[in-house]
């Protein structure tokens, strides 16, 4: 969808205005249409004793939030990037500009979903805030979002909608503007009033073939379906899921330390609260292997794993099983009825467990997770769980090894071209391995060309796999 064709659909949404000074007019809401669904109705949970006990008021959320490592544990810039799309439906603020290059962050928070579970309909005031990073994408339609979305021609040579966060291009008027409205912060989504609607009632869905999507996973649950009517959407017309869902860019510390030598991994718990289960994963091309800590890390504790090695791997389709079971082991664990677990492990399974590299999973405590990503439910429910599962893409010493010596060669026109296919083949990971690279390379200013490029580069096709 183009900015304008987005912008056309969401005409009638009400506007609010910046500072004048600084950027004029800004649209806080917006996105596709949704498309013609059928009716879906939940699953059948009377083979699961791991489920909603039918009585009181219950939400549940998982999500992930994934992050890029040196192996000296730092973190590195350029999460923005998109690996797999979502369905058109979904409201996306980074669609609503031409962005020409993006602001790298080194967080990127990823499908978290809300469930809701009542033994009768009701109503509840939802929001979800992001103090250091900024809500992309969320389905159904909010009643308003921050920060906003600058509308075409709200200043002098604006022909689009434009982002003026994510838009490191935004035409501001001066730096103290672009201070105020610009940072990477304060996110924040309110759905309004968001109808729980009774339990088993079918609803009509948007269609997302898991053919061409993950995303009706996340509908293989027991839950209530929900439904906005309050909202301004862009049809005017109620929308309806099994959940809420939203995305989001961020830069936060994560609640470990990880770092990498030879062949050990090493994980230190930076928090007063205890990690949940955690798991160092290495996959290959034709097979995988992982070791579990099932009994996570304790407040202020370092343990020094073994990376799996590789010559002792599964063969990929044994390995993901495997891994699979013990991931959902580890989510019931963590207080997600059954079928949630299973319906997180299958959204994530292709990037988690089939996509070569080294990464660590590890269970976040909830009290971090509501402390980064603050959920405002009202009336307050009798139960909330919150699981986030953190993924750590490590960049062992071997592989920035690799990665600096194709770094190197973009100084030179005769390796240039082998230079820029070695990190354009990472897809959605080439900006922080390309960022690293060229950080132990002190900076290089040869590098700062295909780094802008790969910066603003769309990686939405699956890779690596």
């Amino acid at each position: 969808m183009t900015a304008s064709s987005f912008v056309s659909r969401i005409a009638l949404l009400p506007l609010f205005a910046l500072v004048s000074a600084c950027a004029g007019e800004v649209v806080s809401g917006g996105g596709a249409l949704p498309g013609e669904g059928s009716l879906q109705g939940p699953p059948d949970p009377s083979a699961d004793p791991a489920a909603y006990a039918g009585k009181g008021f219950v939400v549940h959320e998982w999500g992930t939030d994934t992050v890029v490592v040196g192996s000296d544990g730092s973190l590195q810039r350029g999460l923005h990037h998109e690996e797999e799309d979502l369905p058109s439906f979904v409201y996306d603020r980074v669609r609503a500009g031409t962005l020409p290059g993006s602001t790298s962050v080194h967080l990127k928070m990823e499908t978290p979903v809300t469930y809701f579970y009542s033994d009768k309909p009701m109503k509840a005031r939802v929001q979800v805030a992001f103090p250091s990073g900024v809500l992309t994408q969320w389905y159904p339609a909010v009643a308003s979002f921050y920060p906003w979305v600058a509308q075409a021609n709200a200043v002098p040579g604006l022909l689009v909608d434009a982002d003026p966060v994510l838009d490191p291009a935004f035409p501001w008027k001066g730096p103290t503007c672009q201070e105020k409205h610009g940072a990477v912060g304060q996110g924040l989504l309110d759905w309004g009033d968001v109808e729980i609607l009774p339990r088993g009632e079918d609803v009509a869905m948007p269609e997302a073939s898991l053919d061409a999507f993950t995303w009706s996973h996340a509908r293989a649950v027991d839950a209530n379906a929900v439904r906005v009517t309050a909202a301004p959407t862009a049809s005017g017309a109620p929308e309806a899921e099994r959940f809420l869902f939203y995305r989001g860019l961020g830069n936060l510390t994560p609640p470990a330390r990880v770092t990498a030598a030879a062949s050990t991994v090493r994980v230190e718990n930076t928090l007063p609260d205890a990690l949940g289960a955690l798991f160092v994963v290495n996959v290959g091309p034709a097979g995988g292997a992982f070791s579990v800590v099932p009994a996570g890390v304790l407040p202020g504790q370092t343990v020094d794993l073994e990376a799996p090695a590789l010559a002792a791997a599964e063969p990929l389709d044994a390995f993901a099983e495997a891994l699979g079971d013990a991931v959902t082991g580890a989510l019931d664990g963590a207080g997600l009825y059954h079928d949630e677990s299973l319906a997180m492990v299958a959204t994530w399974k292709r990037q988690w467990f089939r996509t070569p590299g080294l990464r660590v999973f590890y269970l976040a405590p909830q009290a971090w997770t509501d402390a980064t990503l603050p959920l405002s439910v009202d009336p307050a429910p009798d139960s909330v769980i919150r699981v986030m599962m953190i993924r750590v893409e490590v960049i062992t010493p071997d592989l920035e090894e690799g990665d600096v010596a194709a770094a190197k060669g973009l100084s030179d026109p005769a390796t240039e071209a082998a230079a820029k296919a070695h990190f354009l083949g990472l897809g959605r990971f080439a900006e922080p391995r390309l960022r690293r690279a060229l950080g132990l390379l002190a900076e290089p200013s040869w590098g700062e060309p295909f780094l802008a490029s790969v910066t603003s580069a769309e990686t939405r096709a699956t890779v690596g796999e």
